[in-house]
């Protein structure tokens, strides 16, 4: 697992969740979810931060992976 894209879809496959109730999770569009786990679209901070609350990780975990290598 490379990018920040990988790492929220293997926590939402983990949980048996679509991108579509991913995305009315986090208030957005399945589209710009879809974005995110693709690694088009850079996550917001307050994005992050829901993503990191409603998985239950730690603070910063998931901004971590944000920009990381591919």
């Amino acid at each position: 697992m490379d990018t920040f894209g990988e790492k929220i879809k293997t926590l939402r496959t983990g949980r048996n969740l679509t991108t579509g109730e991913m995305a009315r999770a986090l208030g957005i569009p399945q589209s710009r979810y879809s974005e995110l786990e693709n690694g088009v679209r850079v996550p917001t901070a307050g994005q992050i931060e829901r993503l990191e609350t409603y998985f239950g990780v730690s603070s910063g975990e998931l901004a971590a992976w944000v920009g990381s290598p591919e």
